[in-house]
């Protein structure tokens, strides 16, 4: 999984006390849309924090980027609705599946199906988004698909999907949350899908700098 770092550089002095000001407040209210946590936890490095994201976050924030439609060579129109998220924490990634509508553009027929694939998320730090990344389409079912076409539609239809979905932004931090990285000198040393949800581990850049190979 690529989680990307933020960019070095020290801030002015007057935004680095604001910054820093934001980020003593925050801790000490514990506010946010994702809970910010020190770490209590032993299986942090010392130092780090920890950002939450819900199951029912990651599930609200995938669905708001549907009903997501693409045309295929002006042929067919493929659109992909009604996602629902699961954690596979084991492997450390996720799971989605999706309604979707195949679109003959010549003819105008419709064929409804399923499809499910298998991601990780990439975080980056421009944006502090976090996207969808090794999109795997693991499943396709489709209905009323005359048998002729049917090889197209399982070769074409994954390979489309997986080209719309990769890299698609799921997850942004708000503004505050930015600012309180930067200010407090933190960066992103990994993500971590977990069975309620998906934890990214913070560290100090010297931190992080100094365990990086």
């Amino acid at each position: 999984m690529d989680n990307l770092i933020f960019a070095d550089g020290a801030a002015p002095p007057v935004q680095r006390r604001r910054c820093l000001a934001w980020a003593a407040a925050a801790l000490a209210c514990g506010a946010g849309v994702a809970n910010l946590a020190q770490a209590a936890d032993a299986s942090l490095p010392a130092g780090a924090r920890s950002i939450s994201i819900s199951q029912a976050q990651l599930q609200q924030a995938v669905a708001a980027k549907f009903p997501l439609a693409r045309s295929w060579q002006g042929m067919v129109v493929i659109q992909l609705q009604k996602p629902s998220v699961q954690l596979l924490a084991q492997s450390n990634s996720l799971r989605a599946a999706f309604d979707i509508w195949v679109t003959e553009k010549l003819m105008g027929n419709e064929h409804p199906g399923q499809m499910a694939l298998d991601f990780g998320l990439a975080f980056q730090d421009a944006d502090a988004s976090i996207r969808l990344h090794n999109v795997r389409v693991q499943q396709l079912q489709m209905q009323g698909v005359p048998t002729a076409y049917q090889p197209v539609f399982q070769t074409y239809a994954p390979r489309l999907a997986e080209q719309v979905l990769q890299g698609l932004l799921v997850y942004e931090l708000p503004a505050s949350q930015r600012m309180l990285l930067q200010g407090l000198g933190y960066t992103v040393e990994r993500m971590e899908v977990q069975e309620q949800g998906l934890r990214i581990v913070l560290a100090p850049k010297s931190a992080a700098k100094s365990a990086a190979p």
